[in-house]
């Protein structure tokens, strides 16, 4: 284990260098108004536009929308001025910086607060709710919060698991806590998805020490708990729950009344004892003052506020309290106070100045909140017109090591779930333009180094998509591409993230924080950046190469780039009917889709979109695959449970025939055929007008757009279905763990 080196400082002071930050106000713009005349401004040159859709990708920001962004060291300035006065946000991070959390090993969140008491307002229980409410992307299987009083007498616990499908633990300690509230300053929170032990009331934390003094939040894993718990037991301490986090406090509390030892030291000779990841977070009624903090592999912060100081698994926990904050290393043990006495000031960083909402009203839910975003969000990864002008694509990360990134030949693209569909329609559109000489998307759970390139070294490349950062397959893949010396970029959504932080180059989908389960705006934006890469690669080469061609290979998806916000909002029309179509499905047990094309990925995607949050088994395939096994899962009109659903998305491109004899083959077979299409006619004679979703013809970008409609379908139909569509049953948004 690395030497555990204590956080102390002599003084209180912040005078670290500031992220510089940017406040965005975007005004409503008359979609296509021709009154409007876009400019780019990009130091003192200033190029205007008069085409409209330049002006549309400004017009796709919400009315009035305040939003805050962190930059760092180096960006462009892009600011659009337009009639209406619209203005755009800097240009993405010219290189990744350090800012953030430290290295992940689970899915759970933590948070904690040392305040002086009567000098805050707000008590550990209320704040440490609201942390937990923001940290619900890391799991709610079951959460629990613990305080103590300023003299040691009273250590509240208060935990439960969720029960039910649409149970949420955080709520439930919500609720019970408040009954009980006595406040307290000094508490630690915990919000889990389950690893070790099932989602029971016992298995939440904080776990407490043998007499009940000591409670502890873990985040990790303990290689060795049950040779400790065999240890403990026969020694004659009893175990109430199955968590290796159990065994962790109870270890603590023997050795420190055994030795007779503070409650850090005993923390330090415990953790010796412990093979495996880490990020602790203690309190103990004998030292109600303070809280014991320890990482080793999994994030902890620590946050600087006035009369208080807090702890947490990101920042985003306490981002409404302080910005300034400290990232603890691997091996490291911290005492922290309400003053910060003990902490090495000198580490200060400053966290960037986001919103952070705890509710997504006036929407009833996060998800279609985050489906309506999409056109403000798809216009922020287009940095609104600053990252796509006319003549180049500027992306600040890969400019900054163009001549480098210039020599990849063969290009491996690596994610999960939802980003991996993304991946692979940005390798069919990075194939489209001849961006590189070979280039392949691969499952970075399935991602060994003999899969990343068979080419040279400076011939290779990788590009990792998360939106969380945190994806510990993808993290995995970036460690073993970098050991091996291929250049890796990442394409990211969560600012200072550890992926981010690790490759220190890529670029940010800038789609603003994604508080559901199941992304929306977070695949269609990675999808836009990795269009944008494309462009790049490809114009950045044939630049250096001194070569003309590639303006003409990539109008097309350039084109399609400015037109998209306006084409996503557009697209927002089908809601009416997308929300009938799903009451036709509420008792349907078996659905697929099909796609051909870009539209194959989004078949995945629309299908795993129905299983995350409507528990419907859906299958995405690709257009003609169905007729190679498949076909016998479809019934008809008198099946069990009526004729099959099948979803296709139809569009108007090279492979429209081949998706019409798709559609014409199920139907055959008494399938319930749907139709997504751009162009109404493709679906004549093979579904009704209650059955055809018509999008707007986008180019290469058409099936992109087809992903609304399905990303509507399946949040309709889990509100029919009674699921709570934010928050599907053993599901976490960033999933940090093997």
């Amino acid at each position: 284990m690395n030497s555990l080196l204590r956080l102390r400082s002599k003084s209180r002071c912040f005078g670290t260098r500031a992220m510089q930050q940017t406040t965005i106000r975007m005004t409503a713009l008359r979609a296509l108004a021709p009154n409007v005349n876009p400019s780019h401004q990009n130091g003192s040159t200033t190029r205007n536009s008069s085409t409209p859709i330049k002006a549309a990708i400004v017009a796709a920001a919400a009315a009035t929308t305040l939003l805050a962004f962190g930059n760092d060291d180096t960006d462009q300035d892009t600011t659009g001025n337009t009639a209406a006065d619209a203005r755009c946000f800097h240009e993405a991070k010219r290189m990744f910086t350090p800012v953030g959390v430290g290295g992940v090993a689970s899915s759970c969140g933590i948070v904690g607060v040392v305040a002086t008491p009567n000098k805050v307002k707000t008590s550990a229980r209320s704040f440490l709710v609201e942390g937990l409410t923001v940290l619900k992307n890391r799991g709610y299987d079951s959460a629990g919060i613990a305080t103590v009083s300023p003299s040691g007498d009273d250590l509240l616990v208060t935990k439960y698991a969720s029960a039910g499908d649409n149970a949420d633990g955080v709520e439930l300690v919500d609720k019970k806590s408040k009954e009980n509230d006595k406040g307290h300053s000094v508490g630690i929170a915990h919000t889990r998805w389950a690893t070790h032990g099932g989602k029971t009331d016992a298995n939440a934390h904080p776990h407490l020490d043998s007499s009940g003094k000591v409670a502890l939040v873990h985040n990790g894993t303990i290689n060795n708990a049950n040779e400790l718990r065999e240890e403990l037991e026969s020694l004659g301490h009893q175990f109430t729950s199955e968590t290796d986090t159990e065994v962790v406090v109870k270890l603590i509390g023997h050795i420190k009344d055994k030795h007779s030892l503070s409650l850090r030291d005993a923390t330090e000779r415990a953790l010796q004892r412990c093979d495996g990841s880490w990020g602790l977070c203690i309190v103990s009624k004998d030292q109600p003052d303070e809280l014991i903090v320890a990482c080793n592999g999994s994030p902890l912060v620590i946050g600087l506020g006035r009369d208080a100081t807090y702890i947490a698994s990101e920042t985003s926990a306490f981002n409404r309290y302080t910005k300034e904050f400290i990232s603890m290393r691997d091996g490291e043990i911290g005492v922290v106070h309400a003053d910060g006495r003990e902490l090495d000031l000198s580490r200060v960083q400053h966290a960037p100045d986001q919103q952070v909402l705890l509710s997504p009203a006036p929407y009833p839910h996060w998800t279609i909140k985050e489906c309506v975003e999409q056109p403000e969000a798809i216009a922020r990864a287009l940095g609104f017109g600053g990252r796509l002008t006319e003549s180049r694509v500027k992306l600040g990360g890969p400019d900054s090591q163009s001549e480098k990134l210039s020599k990849i030949k063969h290009m491996t693209l690596s994610a999960c779930g939802t980003s991996l569909n993304a991946a692979m329609y940005g390798t069919k559109l990075m194939r489209s333009i001849a961006a590189f000489e070979s280039v392949h998307a691969i499952d970075a759970a399935e991602t060994t180094r003999k899969d990343l390139s068979s080419g040279s070294i400076e011939e290779a490349g990788v590009i990792v998509v998360s939106q969380s950062g945190e994806t510990k397959d993808v993290q995995r893949v970036v460690t073993g591409a970098m050991e091996k010396g291929f250049t890796v970029l990442s394409v990211v959504n969560a600012v200072g993230s550890l992926i981010a932080r690790t490759t220190k180059l890529g670029v940010y989908l800038n789609a603003g924080r994604e508080n559901a389960v199941a992304s929306t705006k977070a695949f269609t934006t990675q999808v836009t950046v990795l269009a944008l890469l494309a462009i790049w690669f490809r114009e950045t080469k044939d630049t250096i190469n001194g070569v003309s061609q590639a303006s003409l290979d990539t109008s097309t998806l350039r084109d399609a780039l400015m037109r998209l916000p306006i084409s996503f909002g557009m697209a927002l029309q089908t809601r009416d009917k997308c929300k009938k179509i799903a009451e036709r499905l509420v008792d349907k047990e078996h659905l697929f889709v099909l796609g051909k094309g870009y539209a194959e990925p989004v078949a995945y995607e629309g299908a795993l979109k129905i299983k995350e949050t409507c528990y419907l088994h859906a299958e995405g395939y690709s257009g003609g695959a169905l007729k190679h096994g498949p076909f016998a899962l479809i019934e008809g009109p008198n099946g069990k449970f009526g004729a099959t659903p099948i979803i296709l998305i139809i569009l108007d491109d090279e492979h429209k025939h081949a998706m019409r004899t798709a559609a014409e083959e199920v139907k055959a077979r008494g399938a319930e055929v749907i139709i997504i299409t751009d162009k109404k006619s493709l679906a004549s004679g093979l579904a009704d007008d209650e059955s055809t979703i018509v999008i707007p013809s986008n180019g290469p970008m058409s099936a992109l757009i087809s992903v609304l409609p399905l990303q509507l379908i399946s949040y309709e139909l889990a509100i029919k279905k009674g699921i709570n569509p934010d928050t599907p049953r053993n599901l976490a948004k960033a999933v940090t763990v093997d």
